[in-house]
């Protein structure tokens, strides 16, 4: 589809004020098995009609199958920017077009589409400071679950008709979750599991080292107690817990010494028998 429909082209935007951190990936590397729209300041995807206007956008990493859904939707909206029909009815259709994809979006495309737990809780956190535009609510107002970004996405762009690309706000376009990509989640309609072997044990490592902090965690409880009465007697049982490893320490050294005295060959010379 890019081959035949499609003039391809890119342009780095490293040094744009609203551009993310990647954490664990390079720009060689390859974002498998992640959900769509995660990383929307480390890529967007614009398509464009020949003369720079924005016919559709598509903030971060997404599926192969909803990226060529998308590029379909992309096609349609070229044929309304060409249509004979007044700007008025145009702009019109582009919010019904949006509408109407949000209503045929598949339930493996919505289940491709959630979000990355550190970005929705990010999105919780700011909700707390205002109404955010990537919440569901209620009849009372009140939040009672988050978009997915699928259908985030045709929702923003619902307000942006056939904008030119040098005005289109693209920073306030991908403004949701953290300022940077962290994770892959190995995301598919089935569940399915897209890490690289060198992922996948990173991610056996983190897990070991979640699984040691716990134990030790959990010895400190133990031997704290899990409500200490008080500071000064947390202070103490560490001041006792500090002064018993500092007599294992100097008993370690006087074991040693004492070895390496017993060792130690004699420096008297050795007598003879004439």
């Amino acid at each position: 589809m890019l081959k035949n429909k499609f003039v391809v082209g890119w342009k780095n935007i490293r040094d744009k004020d609203y551009v993310g951190s990647s954490h664990g990936y390079t720009c060689k590397d390859s974002a498998v098995g992640t959900t769509n729209g995660a990383g929307p300041r480390n890529m967007q995807t614009f398509i464009l009609s020949s003369n720079g206007t924005v016919l559709h956008c598509l903030p971060g990493f997404w599926h192969p199958e909803d990226l060529a859904y998308e590029l379909e939707f992309g096609l349609v909206m070229e044929r309304l920017f060409k249509d004979k029909r007044s700007a008025n009815d145009k702009r019109a259709l582009f919010a019904r077009m949006h509408e109407r994809a949000i209503r045929e979006q598949s339930k493996e495309m919505i289940a491709r589409s959630g979000w990355q737990g550190f970005d929705a809780g990010n999105e919780r956190n700011r909700l707390k400071q205002g109404k955010r535009d990537t919440f569901y609510y209620d009849d009372e107002g009140k939040p009672t679950g988050m978009k997915p970004l699928s259908v985030l996405l045709h929702e923003r762009m619902a307000t942006r008709p056939f904008k030119k690309i040098g005005s289109f706000d693209t920073e306030a376009f991908i403004d949701y979750g953290r300022p940077y990509y962290d994770n892959n989640a190995g995301v598919s309609g089935m569940g399915a599991n897209f890490g690289t072997k060198g992922y996948m044990e990173s991610q056996k490592r983190m897990e070991a080292r979640r699984k040691r902090r716990a134990e030790e965690k959990a010895r400190r409880r133990a031997y704290y107690g899990s409500n200490p009465r008080s500071d000064d007697e947390r202070k103490a049982r560490r001041k006792k817990s500090k002064e018993k490893e500092s007599r294992k320490t100097a008993k370690k050294k006087k074991k040693k010494a004492r070895r390496r005295a017993t060792s130690r060959p004699s420096s008297r010379p050795a007598r003879t028998r004439s």
